[in-house]
């Protein structure tokens, strides 16, 4: 799965976009610093966050495909037993 990429692609493209906002908003750079550590740290647990949801998703769409699949193969069991008698 290529999930593992969202968190560190969205902490990045934040502090990207925060650095440059506070470059030409001529901030210092000890300001600037401390700013994007954190920047960093809240756009990564964004990141982990969406990614999570993603896989939770997933895990129940396929825990619901297999009960589905379950439920057919019971029926066409039963139906064969029906037929042969």
């Amino acid at each position: 799965m290529k999930r593992n990429l969202i968190p560190p692609f969205i902490m990045l493209l934040a502090g990207l976009l925060s650095s440059l906002i506070m470059f030409f908003m001529k901030y210092s750079t000890k300001d600037m610093l401390i700013i994007l550590l954190g920047v960093l740290l809240v756009f990564y647990m964004i990141g982990l966050l969406i990614k999570f949801m993603m896989d939770s998703f997933e895990k129940r769409n396929e825990q619901m495909h297999s009960k589905e699949g379950e439920v057919i193969e019971k029926e066409l069991k039963e139906e064969e037993t029906t037929v042969e008698e």
